[in-house]
């Protein structure tokens, strides 16, 4: 779901989306779904989001952007920590 745009930055694709965001880090891709850590600008700052995309067999795959608490002074396992549980959320209130 992303692509190399030559300059070593990956920006999302084919995800229905109107603005441009790139992904600052991969943090898992399945078979079901997959989650990245974006950004509207290229840098890490506080404004980046978690972007769920859920790309089940046989389905139409959905995009869900998920906001999440980063401090100037997260550790990156806090900030895995803080990803975690916004995903987990996330499918919690699907069921």
């Amino acid at each position: 779901m992303t692509s190399d745009s030559g300059s070593g930055k990956k920006k999302v694709i084919g995800a229905g989306l109107d603005d441009d965001y790139k992904v600052l880090k991969t943090i898992l891709e399945t078979g079901l779904y997959s989650v990245y850590l974006v950004s509207s600008t290229d840098r890490f700052d506080l404004r980046n989001k978690v972007m769920v995309i859920d790309h089940p067999p046989a389905q139409k795959p959905s995009t869900h952007f998920l906001a999440i608490e980063i401090k100037d002074t997260s550790t990156t396992y806090e900030l895995m920590e803080e990803i975690s549980t916004v995903v987990e959320n996330h499918f919690a209130q699907k069921r």
